[in-house]
């Protein structure tokens, strides 16, 4: 993807939720990992925007999230380039052998989805069924597909992860979009955000006319009205000239 636009800015956050007492989710944003509270970046010239949400139904899901960001961000700052798909599998392998080593880590996973932009080059980057969704004037749209047993199924056991304790990993590169334009939204969020809020009221949201911090104040707090049943990160993405 080619484009004029080098600009970005972008808020975050990532949340235990309602019922959780721990969050296996983690967000990388431009250098900073975090899985507790707000990220706000503006000005941004590049991207590195991550939501790694750990596998519930496994252990230390935690492990796995961090794990896999705090590599991306390694590779980032020590070879001064981008992500890519050879490094990631790479990363998942190591991932694999260092959770066999241990019975309270063993089986350790977690899903991955994120977008990096250099050089006037967006790349996605989808294992699992956290999601990458574009706001573009009145249109929503999913620009990701969920890596699950059966998508018609709430909750289908995923398909797609780094972890495990064999090697399931499956990286989407089919994702291409031809430009981006200016006032364009990206939404990079882990499942539980879908499962506290109606897609409605969040294109509302994204559509008002308020800053991007605003804007996920406003969402962190309607999903906590809504009793969030599961951990909640979200990542937001505005482009301009």
């Amino acid at each position: 993807m080619h484009s004029i636009l080098n600009k970005f800015n972008i808020s975050a956050f990532s949340d235990a939720g309602k019922i959780r007492r721990n969050n296996q989710d983690c967000i990388l944003v431009n250098g900073q990992i975090s899985n507790n509270g707000f990220i706000n970046k503006n000005n941004q010239c590049f991207l590195s925007c991550f939501v790694a949400d750990g596998v519930g139904g496994n252990k230390a899901g935690e492990f796995a999230s961090k794990y896999v960001l705090e590599s991306i961000n390694d590779y980032e700052l020590n070879a001064f380039d981008k992500i890519n798909e050879e490094y990631l599998k790479k990363v998942n392998e190591n991932l694999i052998d260092i959770t066999k080593k241990n019975q309270n880590l063993l089986g350790s996973a977690t899903t991955l989805s994120g977008l990096t932009y250099q050089n006037a080059t967006l790349k996605v980057f989808h294992s699992g069924d956290s999601e990458i969704w574009l706001l573009r004037n009145d249109s929503f749209i999913k620009i990701t597909n969920d890596q699950v047993l059966n998508p018609k199924i709430k909750n289908s056991p995923i398909t797609s992860y780094f972890g495990g304790q064999e090697n399931y990993l499956n990286l989407d590169n089919t994702i291409c979009l031809e430009e981006i334009k200016t006032l364009d939204k990206f939404l990079i969020c882990s499942d539980g955000l879908f499962k506290a809020i109606k897609t409605k009221q969040l294109k509302s949201i994204l559509s008002a006319t308020k800053t991007l911090q605003t804007k996920t104040e406003r969402i962190l707090e309607m999903v906590l009205e809504n009793e969030a049943e599961d951990n909640v990160s979200v990542i937001l993405i505005e482009a301009y000239a």
